[in-house]
């Protein structure tokens, strides 16, 4: 797997030296931007000339804008990545997108924010952690109403987040005082004098244990699904259906050397205490007889007894529904985006576990206000999304992301960079989960430069979020949100570079990524 990852970097530092040697340089300046907009004028001539072999309602019809500097052709886009994670430390990769465009004369040039697109991308972290991907996406597949994605995901993550599942989750911080006294202190507000805290050793049996993996365990897991689409009432009804095959593997912290540990200001070598995951999975039954154990009463499991390194296989059959009148998948001025995604797993299809899962969510986009000349623009964005799991014997890891089938995939919850910005990634995990993005997408300004369209802005954003451990537990008392403020640049408009920044009750956090949140 390893190989397999060099070879994603291999692939994408060509890809980046590639994009920045496509063709000659183009100035920066507003007049070749503007030169380029005359250029293309001829395309909103010939636009009702051209007819597509199926029926695509105008609603999906690019921007104006977006049509006369959309670029033609095969080109690539990628980005040497050099990221700091606030769990995993400094990150080093890079991600690749490989775009057929196609020509003016295409009539799907109008409608569609590429003919297909390969993805590929590789992060390695000082942690350990190794991740990588391949995607492909053909929108409306050899001039038919039918689409295809295929995707194959890698992860492994020594330092994978549990701070529980349910509404436990949702309690303040809480550990012992490992510096001082070893009684319960009172809360940490703050994420991270509490992970301080954890890495305090204490001494014991002549030697020193710590709690620095408490909310921790390492994870390994690989994903493979393939994604058939076909499309209704001029593309804005979608269909999804295929099949998704899940491996993952743990390794509990319980017992190990603990990757730091600290002692009267020193740093010690110290074996890791109990942890969070290991006591609720050890407290699990499997006949409902453990009072409070959160993971008998959902019935979860999954989790590698320690010293087995076993694969666990989910096996599922996912679908969706989709209403769509987005006019640019990637980065949409208009429209709305509502689903419903469904996944299924049973023994009959060979899976180690039995459940369902459901997705609701709902995504709006207005372009409220238009400044020189069209090119600058205030988009208001907002997202809506429930999710709900439920079953005889759940996979663990089933808890932390909403199971969206669209191009942009699932949501992991809650916390992290793509739904609590403010909030430690997985900090708020339970069956049925709640969450609301706001965002203010603000378009300044826009140049090219290497041949290269880029567009620059700013989104002021505010998320919040709930779990609860049933459905008939769901209200609107003791959300968690936060604000926050966004850089965006748009490149070629099929990618979109984010910066992120939120600050709120326990901590703040930055990210850099790739796409809208939504």
């Amino acid at each position: 797997m390893k190989k397999m990852l060099l070879a994603f970097a291999l692939l994408n530092w060509l890809a980046f030296t590639g994009a920045q040697a496509q063709e000659d340089p183009i100035s920066q300046s507003p007049s070749k931007l503007k030169n380029l907009r005359e250029q293309n004028a001829y395309r909103l001539q010939i636009l009702d000339t051209l007819t597509t072999p199926l029926h695509i309602d105008p609603i999906k019809r690019l921007s104006e804008d977006d049509i006369l500097t959309k670029k033609e052709g095969f080109f690539v886009t990628g980005f040497p990545d050099i990221e700091v994670d606030p769990i995993r430390g400094l990150g080093i990769g890079g991600t690749a997108f490989f775009f057929q465009n196609r020509d003016s004369s295409d009539p799907f040039f109008y409608y569609t924010p590429y003919r297909y697109r390969l993805s590929t991308d590789f992060r390695f972290f000082t942690n350990g952690r190794l991740q990588g991907g391949l995607n492909l996406d053909v929108p409306y597949m050899f001039g038919t109403k039918w689409r295809m994605r295929v995707d194959a995901l890698y992860e492994f993550d020594p330092n994978f987040q549990y701070f529980g599942i349910g509404e436990q989750s949702l309690r303040s911080l809480e550990q012992f005082d490992q510096a001082r006294t070893g009684q319960p202190a009172q809360s940490f507000r703050n994420i991270d004098a509490y992970l301080e805290n954890l890495a305090q050793a204490q001494t014991r049996n002549g030697g020193f244990i710590t709690n620095t993996h408490y909310n921790e365990i390492e994870i390994e897991e690989m994903l493979f699904n393939v994604l058939p689409e076909r499309v209704w009432y001029g593309g804005k009804l979608r269909f999804m259906f295929g099949y998704e095959a899940l491996f993952t593997r743990t390794n509990d912290w319980t017992g190990r050397i603990a990757e730091e540990a600290f002692f009267d200001g020193r740093e010690v070598e110290a074996i890791n205490a109990q942890t969070l995951i290991n006591k609720d999975a050890i407290a699990r039954t499997g006949d409902g007889s453990t009072e409070g154990s959160t993971w008998d009463r959902f019935n979860i499991s999954g989790v590698n007894a320690i010293g087995n390194n076993d694969w666990f296989f989910t096996s599922m059959i996912a679908a969706a529904l989709i209403w769509d009148t987005r006019d640019l998948e990637p980065d949409p001025s208009k429209g709305t985006f509502l689903e419903y995604s469904h996944e299924y797993s049973a023994k009959w299809l060979g899976s180690d576990f039995a459940f369902n899962k459901f997705m609701i969510q709902g995504q709006y986009f207005n372009t409220v206000a238009k400044w020189r000349g069209g090119k600058s623009r205030l988009t208001l964005a907002g997202m809506a999304a429930f999710g709900y799991v439920w079953g005889s014997n759940i996979n663990w890891l089933e808890m932390f992301d909403l199971s969206s089938q669209a191009e942009a995939g699932g949501i992991n919850v809650l916390g992290g960079d793509r739904s609590l910005r403010a909030f430690r990634e997985s900090r708020f995990v339970a069956p049925a989960i709640g969450l609301i993005n706001l965002e203010a997408r603000f378009r300044l300004y826009d140049f090219r430069a290497l041949n290269q369209h880029f567009a620059l802005g700013l989104t002021p954003f505010y998320d919040m979020g709930r779990g609860w451990d049933e459905l008939s537990r769901v209200g609107l008392e003791g959300w968690r949100g936060a604000p926050g403020i966004g850089g965006r640049i748009a490149w070629n408009q099929s990618t979109v570079i984010r910066l992120d920044f939120a600050s709120g009750a326990e901590g703040s956090q930055f990210f850099f990524g790739f796409g809208h949140i939504f």
